[in-house]
Protein backbone atom coordinates (compact mmCIF):
# COMPACT_ATOMS: atom_id res chain seq x y z
CA UNK A 1 0.00 0.00 0.00
CA UNK A 2 1.39 3.38 -0.97
CA UNK A 3 0.68 6.66 0.82
CA UNK A 4 1.42 9.99 -0.80
CA UNK A 5 1.69 13.18 1.23
CA UNK A 6 1.17 16.28 -0.84
CA UNK A 7 1.16 19.78 0.62
CA UNK A 8 -1.64 22.17 -0.26
CA UNK A 9 0.49 24.10 -2.71
CA UNK A 10 -2.51 24.76 -4.94
CA UNK A 11 -5.64 25.45 -2.85
CA UNK A 12 -7.88 25.64 -5.94
CA UNK A 13 -7.07 22.02 -6.85
CA UNK A 14 -7.78 20.51 -3.44
CA UNK A 15 -10.67 22.80 -2.53
CA UNK A 16 -13.32 20.57 -4.14
CA UNK A 17 -12.23 17.50 -2.17
CA UNK A 18 -13.66 18.89 1.09
CA UNK A 19 -17.26 17.60 1.46
CA UNK A 20 -19.91 20.14 2.35
CA UNK A 21 -22.17 19.68 5.34
CA UNK A 22 -25.81 18.91 4.53
CA UNK A 23 -29.18 19.92 6.00
CA UNK A 24 -29.12 22.02 9.12
CA UNK A 25 -25.35 21.59 9.49
CA UNK A 26 -24.43 23.48 6.27
CA UNK A 27 -22.45 26.71 6.78
CA UNK A 28 -21.31 29.27 4.19
CA UNK A 29 -18.23 31.35 4.80
CA UNK A 30 -17.30 33.68 1.94
CA UNK A 31 -15.01 31.89 -0.49
CA UNK A 32 -15.10 28.63 1.53
CA UNK A 33 -12.38 26.78 3.46
CA UNK A 34 -8.73 26.60 2.47
CA UNK A 35 -7.17 23.08 2.62
CA UNK A 36 -4.16 22.83 4.90
CA UNK A 37 -3.06 19.32 4.06
CA UNK A 38 -4.29 16.57 1.71
CA UNK A 39 -3.35 12.93 1.92
CA UNK A 40 -4.18 10.47 -0.87
CA UNK A 41 -4.68 6.88 0.24
CA UNK A 42 -5.53 4.99 -2.92
CA UNK A 43 -8.98 6.25 -3.98
CA UNK A 44 -9.50 8.04 -0.64
CA UNK A 45 -8.53 11.60 0.18
CA UNK A 46 -7.89 12.87 3.71
CA UNK A 47 -8.03 16.65 4.02
CA UNK A 48 -7.71 19.20 6.81
CA UNK A 49 -8.89 22.74 6.14
CA UNK A 50 -9.21 26.19 7.72
CA UNK A 51 -11.68 29.07 7.28
CA UNK A 52 -9.62 32.26 6.95
CA UNK A 53 -12.40 34.49 8.31
CA UNK A 54 -12.31 33.08 11.86
CA UNK A 55 -9.51 30.50 11.81
CA UNK A 56 -11.89 27.58 12.39
CA UNK A 57 -10.82 24.26 10.93
CA UNK A 58 -12.19 20.89 9.92
CA UNK A 59 -11.23 17.38 8.90
CA UNK A 60 -12.65 15.11 6.16
CA UNK A 61 -11.94 11.75 4.54
CA UNK A 62 -13.85 10.76 1.39
CA UNK A 63 -13.74 8.75 -1.84
CA UNK A 64 -16.33 10.95 -3.55
CA UNK A 65 -19.20 8.71 -2.47
CA UNK A 66 -18.78 8.03 1.25
CA UNK A 67 -17.34 10.48 3.72
CA UNK A 68 -16.39 11.07 7.33
CA UNK A 69 -16.36 14.76 8.16
CA UNK A 70 -15.63 16.82 11.29
CA UNK A 71 -16.51 20.38 10.29
CA UNK A 72 -15.43 23.74 11.72
CA UNK A 73 -18.57 23.99 13.86
CA UNK A 74 -17.81 20.85 15.84
CA UNK A 75 -20.26 18.68 13.86
CA UNK A 76 -19.47 15.08 12.91
CA UNK A 77 -21.04 13.95 9.64
CA UNK A 78 -21.16 10.43 8.19
CA UNK A 79 -22.05 10.17 4.50
CA UNK A 80 -22.64 6.82 2.80
CA UNK A 81 -22.59 6.08 -0.91
CA UNK A 82 -25.57 5.08 -3.04
CA UNK A 83 -26.56 1.39 -3.11
CA UNK A 84 -25.52 -0.72 -6.07
CA UNK A 85 -27.98 -2.10 -8.61
CA UNK A 86 -28.45 -5.20 -6.43
CA UNK A 87 -29.67 -3.02 -3.56
CA UNK A 88 -26.63 -3.62 -1.37
CA UNK A 89 -24.48 -0.87 0.05
CA UNK A 90 -25.27 2.61 1.27
CA UNK A 91 -25.63 1.41 4.87
CA UNK A 92 -24.16 2.86 8.05
CA UNK A 93 -23.22 -0.05 10.33
CA UNK A 94 -22.03 0.36 13.93
CA UNK A 95 -21.01 -2.64 16.02
CA UNK A 96 -19.77 -2.51 19.60
CA UNK A 97 -19.98 -4.36 22.91
CA UNK A 98 -21.81 -1.42 24.47
CA UNK A 99 -22.82 2.06 23.45
CA UNK A 100 -23.49 5.23 25.44
CA UNK A 101 -24.77 8.42 23.86
CA UNK A 102 -25.18 11.61 25.81
CA UNK A 103 -26.44 14.65 23.97
CA UNK A 104 -28.66 17.67 24.36
CA UNK A 105 -31.13 16.45 21.75
CA UNK A 106 -31.51 13.83 19.02
CA UNK A 107 -33.39 14.24 15.74
CA UNK A 108 -33.72 11.32 13.31
CA UNK A 109 -35.37 11.75 9.93
CA UNK A 110 -36.02 8.59 7.92
CA UNK A 111 -37.08 9.25 4.33
CA UNK A 112 -37.95 5.64 3.59
CA UNK A 113 -36.82 3.26 0.88
CA UNK A 114 -37.25 4.41 -2.75
CA UNK A 115 -39.02 1.12 -3.59
CA UNK A 116 -41.62 1.63 -0.80
CA UNK A 117 -39.91 -1.04 1.26
CA UNK A 118 -40.43 -3.88 -1.24
CA UNK A 119 -37.38 -6.14 -1.29
CA UNK A 120 -38.83 -9.26 -2.89
CA UNK A 121 -41.76 -10.03 -5.20
CA UNK A 122 -42.91 -13.58 -5.97
CA UNK A 123 -45.84 -15.14 -7.79
CA UNK A 124 -47.93 -17.30 -5.46
CA UNK A 125 -49.92 -20.46 -6.25
CA UNK A 126 -53.04 -18.50 -7.19
CA UNK A 127 -51.18 -16.28 -9.65
CA UNK A 128 -51.03 -13.25 -7.35
CA UNK A 129 -47.96 -11.29 -6.33
CA UNK A 130 -46.55 -11.64 -2.80
CA UNK A 131 -44.33 -8.76 -1.70
CA UNK A 132 -41.89 -8.87 1.17
CA UNK A 133 -41.40 -5.42 2.64
CA UNK A 134 -38.95 -3.98 5.12
CA UNK A 135 -39.91 -1.08 7.40
CA UNK A 136 -38.29 2.31 6.92
CA UNK A 137 -37.17 2.28 10.57
CA UNK A 138 -36.59 -0.94 12.50
CA UNK A 139 -35.34 -1.56 16.05
CA UNK A 140 -34.66 -5.13 17.16
CA UNK A 141 -33.52 -5.81 20.72
CA UNK A 142 -32.70 -9.13 22.40
CA UNK A 143 -33.67 -8.40 25.98
CA UNK A 144 -35.48 -5.62 27.82
CA UNK A 145 -36.16 -2.16 26.41
CA UNK A 146 -36.50 0.90 28.63
CA UNK A 147 -37.61 4.25 27.26
CA UNK A 148 -37.85 6.90 29.96
CA UNK A 149 -38.95 10.49 29.51
CA UNK A 150 -38.26 12.62 32.58
CA UNK A 151 -40.22 15.84 33.02
CA UNK A 152 -41.66 15.87 29.50
CA UNK A 153 -44.07 14.18 27.13
CA UNK A 154 -43.59 11.13 24.91
CA UNK A 155 -45.54 11.24 21.64
CA UNK A 156 -45.92 8.52 19.00
CA UNK A 157 -47.74 9.61 15.86
CA UNK A 158 -48.53 7.45 12.84
CA UNK A 159 -51.37 6.53 10.53
CA UNK A 160 -51.75 3.16 12.30
CA UNK A 161 -50.09 2.09 15.58
CA UNK A 162 -49.88 -1.53 16.77
CA UNK A 163 -48.63 -2.80 20.14
CA UNK A 164 -48.01 -6.55 20.08
CA UNK A 165 -47.13 -8.27 23.35
CA UNK A 166 -46.61 -12.04 23.21
CA UNK A 167 -47.57 -12.35 26.89
CA UNK A 168 -48.88 -9.32 28.81
CA UNK A 169 -49.49 -5.70 27.81
CA UNK A 170 -49.45 -3.30 30.76
CA UNK A 171 -50.60 0.34 30.60
CA UNK A 172 -49.84 2.19 33.82
CA UNK A 173 -50.51 5.83 34.54
CA UNK A 174 -49.86 7.92 37.60
CA UNK A 175 -53.08 9.84 36.98
CA UNK A 176 -55.39 9.49 33.98
CA UNK A 177 -55.61 7.30 30.88
CA UNK A 178 -57.51 8.86 27.97
CA UNK A 179 -58.55 6.92 24.87
CA UNK A 180 -60.11 8.87 22.01
CA UNK A 181 -61.19 7.27 18.72
CA UNK A 182 -62.04 9.70 15.93
CA UNK A 183 -63.34 13.25 16.16
CA UNK A 184 -66.68 12.31 14.57
CA UNK A 185 -67.17 9.12 16.58
CA UNK A 186 -64.72 6.34 15.86
CA UNK A 187 -64.93 2.76 17.10
CA UNK A 188 -63.08 1.10 19.99
CA UNK A 189 -62.89 -2.69 19.69
CA UNK A 190 -61.81 -4.91 22.58
CA UNK A 191 -61.41 -8.70 22.30
CA UNK A 192 -60.54 -11.05 25.10
CA UNK A 193 -61.60 -14.16 26.98
CA UNK A 194 -62.18 -12.29 30.27
CA UNK A 195 -62.67 -8.58 30.95
CA UNK A 196 -61.93 -7.46 34.50
CA UNK A 197 -62.66 -4.01 35.93
CA UNK A 198 -61.59 -2.99 39.42
CA UNK A 199 -62.43 0.63 40.20
CA UNK A 200 -64.08 2.71 42.89
CA UNK A 201 -66.37 4.53 40.43
CA UNK A 202 -67.54 3.68 36.91
CA UNK A 203 -69.33 6.30 34.82
CA UNK A 204 -70.87 5.89 31.35
CA UNK A 205 -72.11 8.81 29.24
CA UNK A 206 -73.85 7.45 26.13
CA UNK A 207 -75.38 9.78 23.56
CA UNK A 208 -76.50 6.81 21.44
CA UNK A 209 -77.42 3.40 22.82
CA UNK A 210 -76.00 0.42 24.68
CA UNK A 211 -76.30 -3.09 23.26
CA UNK A 212 -75.09 -6.34 24.83
CA UNK A 213 -75.19 -9.68 23.04
CA UNK A 214 -74.00 -13.05 24.22
CA UNK A 215 -74.85 -16.18 26.17
CA UNK A 216 -72.97 -15.22 29.30
CA UNK A 217 -74.34 -14.74 32.81
CA UNK A 218 -75.03 -11.25 34.16
CA UNK A 219 -74.71 -10.87 37.94
CA UNK A 220 -74.48 -7.76 40.10
CA UNK A 221 -73.41 -7.96 43.75
CA UNK A 222 -73.45 -4.92 46.02
CA UNK A 223 -71.98 -5.15 49.53
CA UNK A 224 -72.82 -1.68 50.81
CA UNK A 225 -76.20 -1.81 52.65
CA UNK A 226 -76.81 1.82 51.62
CA UNK A 227 -76.15 1.15 47.92
CA UNK A 228 -78.86 2.24 45.48
CA UNK A 229 -79.54 0.94 41.97
CA UNK A 230 -81.57 3.47 40.00
CA UNK A 231 -82.92 3.49 36.43
CA UNK A 232 -84.47 6.68 35.03
CA UNK A 233 -85.62 6.87 31.43
CA UNK A 234 -88.15 9.01 29.51
CA UNK A 235 -88.72 6.07 27.17
CA UNK A 236 -89.78 2.45 27.65
CA UNK A 237 -88.21 -0.53 29.43
CA UNK A 238 -88.83 -3.99 27.94
CA UNK A 239 -87.84 -7.30 29.54
CA UNK A 240 -88.16 -10.60 27.69
CA UNK A 241 -87.34 -13.57 29.90
CA UNK A 242 -87.67 -17.05 28.43
CA UNK A 243 -86.80 -18.71 31.74
CA UNK A 244 -87.65 -17.88 35.34
CA UNK A 245 -87.83 -14.34 36.73
CA UNK A 246 -87.40 -13.83 40.46
CA UNK A 247 -87.30 -10.66 42.56
CA UNK A 248 -86.32 -10.89 46.22
CA UNK A 249 -86.88 -7.81 48.39
CA UNK A 250 -86.10 -7.80 52.11
CA UNK A 251 -87.30 -4.21 52.56
CA UNK A 252 -90.26 -2.32 51.13
CA UNK A 253 -91.51 -2.91 47.57
CA UNK A 254 -93.49 -0.18 45.85
CA UNK A 255 -94.82 0.28 42.34
CA UNK A 256 -96.15 3.60 41.03
CA UNK A 257 -98.00 3.55 37.70
CA UNK A 258 -99.37 6.82 36.31
CA UNK A 259 -101.26 5.17 33.46
CA UNK A 260 -102.48 1.64 32.78
CA UNK A 261 -101.23 -1.44 34.64
CA UNK A 262 -101.71 -4.86 33.04
CA UNK A 263 -100.67 -8.31 34.22
CA UNK A 264 -101.04 -11.33 31.90
CA UNK A 265 -100.32 -14.83 33.24
CA UNK A 266 -100.70 -17.82 30.91
CA UNK A 267 -100.80 -20.45 33.68
CA UNK A 268 -101.15 -20.08 37.46
CA UNK A 269 -100.84 -16.97 39.59
CA UNK A 270 -100.29 -17.11 43.36
CA UNK A 271 -100.00 -14.32 45.90
CA UNK A 272 -99.23 -14.67 49.59
CA UNK A 273 -99.36 -11.77 52.00
CA UNK A 274 -98.19 -12.52 55.55
CA UNK A 275 -99.26 -9.13 56.82
CA UNK A 276 -102.28 -7.00 56.01
CA UNK A 277 -103.57 -6.40 52.48
CA UNK A 278 -105.39 -3.23 51.49
CA UNK A 279 -106.85 -2.46 48.07
CA UNK A 280 -108.54 0.75 47.01
CA UNK A 281 -110.21 1.36 43.66
CA UNK A 282 -111.12 4.97 42.89
CA UNK A 283 -113.00 4.02 39.75
CA UNK A 284 -114.87 0.80 39.06
CA UNK A 285 -113.67 -2.76 39.54
CA UNK A 286 -114.70 -5.95 37.76
CA UNK A 287 -113.61 -9.51 38.42
CA UNK A 288 -114.33 -12.18 35.79
CA UNK A 289 -113.83 -15.86 36.62
CA UNK A 290 -114.61 -18.16 33.70
CA UNK A 291 -113.92 -21.41 35.56
CA UNK A 292 -112.32 -22.89 32.44
CA UNK A 293 -110.41 -26.07 33.14
CA UNK A 294 -106.87 -25.45 31.88
CA UNK A 295 -105.29 -28.46 33.56
CA UNK A 296 -105.92 -30.83 36.45
CA UNK A 297 -106.39 -29.16 39.83
CA UNK A 298 -107.41 -30.32 43.31
CA UNK A 299 -109.92 -27.44 43.42
CA UNK A 300 -113.25 -28.24 41.78
CA UNK A 301 -115.03 -24.95 42.42
CA UNK A 302 -114.58 -21.96 40.15
CA UNK A 303 -114.09 -19.51 43.02
CA UNK A 304 -113.28 -20.26 46.68
CA UNK A 305 -113.04 -17.70 49.49
CA UNK A 306 -111.73 -19.03 52.81
CA UNK A 307 -111.65 -16.77 55.87
CA UNK A 308 -110.13 -17.79 59.17
CA UNK A 309 -111.81 -17.28 62.55
CA UNK A 310 -111.64 -13.86 64.19
CA UNK A 311 -109.96 -13.91 67.64
CA UNK A 312 -112.83 -11.70 68.81
CA UNK A 313 -116.04 -13.71 68.21
CA UNK A 314 -118.37 -10.72 68.32
CA UNK A 315 -116.54 -9.04 65.43
CA UNK A 316 -117.45 -10.22 61.95
CA UNK A 317 -114.84 -12.12 59.94
CA UNK A 318 -116.38 -10.99 56.63
CA UNK A 319 -118.20 -7.73 56.14
CA UNK A 320 -119.76 -6.13 53.08
CA UNK A 321 -120.84 -2.50 53.22
CA UNK A 322 -122.55 -0.99 50.18
CA UNK A 323 -123.90 2.47 49.63
CA UNK A 324 -126.50 1.17 47.19
CA UNK A 325 -128.41 -1.89 46.08
CA UNK A 326 -126.70 -5.28 46.15
CA UNK A 327 -127.60 -7.85 43.51
CA UNK A 328 -126.53 -11.47 43.28
CA UNK A 329 -127.60 -13.77 40.44
CA UNK A 330 -126.70 -17.14 39.01
CA UNK A 331 -127.34 -18.38 35.49
CA UNK A 332 -127.36 -22.08 36.46
CA UNK A 333 -127.56 -23.98 39.74
CA UNK A 334 -128.69 -22.32 42.95
CA UNK A 335 -127.55 -20.53 46.05
CA UNK A 336 -126.49 -22.10 49.34
CA UNK A 337 -125.60 -20.28 52.55
CA UNK A 338 -124.44 -22.03 55.75
CA UNK A 339 -123.23 -20.54 59.01
CA UNK A 340 -121.47 -22.55 61.75
CA UNK A 341 -122.38 -25.96 60.42
CA UNK A 342 -126.15 -26.73 60.88
CA UNK A 343 -126.92 -23.69 63.06
CA UNK A 344 -127.96 -21.59 60.07
CA UNK A 345 -128.42 -22.75 56.50
CA UNK A 346 -130.12 -21.33 53.42
CA UNK A 347 -130.44 -22.94 49.97
CA UNK A 348 -132.10 -21.64 46.83
CA UNK A 349 -132.42 -23.31 43.44
CA UNK A 350 -134.99 -23.66 40.65
CA UNK A 351 -137.10 -26.20 42.64
CA UNK A 352 -137.08 -25.06 46.26
CA UNK A 353 -136.09 -22.41 48.78
CA UNK A 354 -135.08 -23.49 52.32
CA UNK A 355 -133.96 -21.58 55.36
CA UNK A 356 -132.96 -23.51 58.50
CA UNK A 357 -131.95 -21.94 61.79
CA UNK A 358 -130.49 -24.16 64.47
CA UNK A 359 -130.62 -27.91 64.47
CA UNK A 360 -134.32 -28.63 63.60
CA UNK A 361 -135.41 -25.50 65.50
CA UNK A 362 -136.72 -23.33 62.77
CA UNK A 363 -137.27 -23.74 59.03
CA UNK A 364 -138.89 -22.00 56.06
CA UNK A 365 -139.38 -24.09 52.95
CA UNK A 366 -140.89 -23.10 49.60
CA UNK A 367 -141.28 -25.80 46.96
CA UNK A 368 -143.34 -26.25 43.82
CA UNK A 369 -146.09 -28.01 45.85
CA UNK A 370 -146.18 -26.31 49.26
CA UNK A 371 -144.94 -23.61 51.62
CA UNK A 372 -143.85 -24.63 55.14
CA UNK A 373 -142.99 -22.69 58.28
CA UNK A 374 -141.97 -24.90 61.21
CA UNK A 375 -140.31 -25.08 64.61
CA UNK A 376 -139.38 -28.71 65.05
CA UNK A 377 -142.02 -31.38 64.34
CA UNK A 378 -144.82 -30.19 66.64
CA UNK A 379 -145.29 -26.61 65.41
CA UNK A 380 -145.68 -25.92 61.74
CA UNK A 381 -147.83 -24.20 59.14
CA UNK A 382 -148.27 -25.79 55.75
CA UNK A 383 -149.75 -24.12 52.67
CA UNK A 384 -150.71 -26.24 49.69
CA UNK A 385 -152.73 -25.36 46.58
CA UNK A 386 -155.86 -26.96 47.99
CA UNK A 387 -155.50 -26.65 51.77
CA UNK A 388 -153.85 -24.91 54.70
CA UNK A 389 -152.85 -26.89 57.81
CA UNK A 390 -151.60 -25.72 61.18
CA UNK A 391 -150.04 -28.09 63.72
CA UNK A 392 -149.15 -26.86 67.25
CA UNK A 393 -149.64 -27.62 70.91
CA UNK A 394 -151.63 -24.41 71.26
CA UNK A 395 -153.42 -22.35 68.64
CA UNK A 396 -154.67 -18.79 69.21
CA UNK A 397 -157.23 -17.18 66.91
CA UNK A 398 -158.19 -13.52 67.43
Amino acid sequence: MSVTNKPASNPDVTKGTVPNSTGDLSVSYGEGPIPDYSYILGKWTLTTYTFPEDGSSGFAITDGKSAFHIDNQGNIIFGTGSPSQSGCGGKLIMKSESQLQKTKSVAIEVEGRPDDGSVKKETNATGGIDETKLPAYSLKVYGDVLIECIGGEAVIKAENITFNASSTLNLTSGKDINISAGKEGGRINMFGGTFGLNTSFFEKNLSGGEYSKGAGEVQIEQYNPNAVTSLSTPGSVNYTVNGNYEVGVTGDYKQIVNKNYSLNVDLDYAREVKGNLSEKTIGKQKTVITGTKIRESTQQESYVLEIGANPTPEIATYKVSSGGKVEMSTTTGGYKFEAAGQISKMTLDEKEFKVNVGSKLGAIELTQTQALISFGEISKITLEPAKVSVVATQIYLN
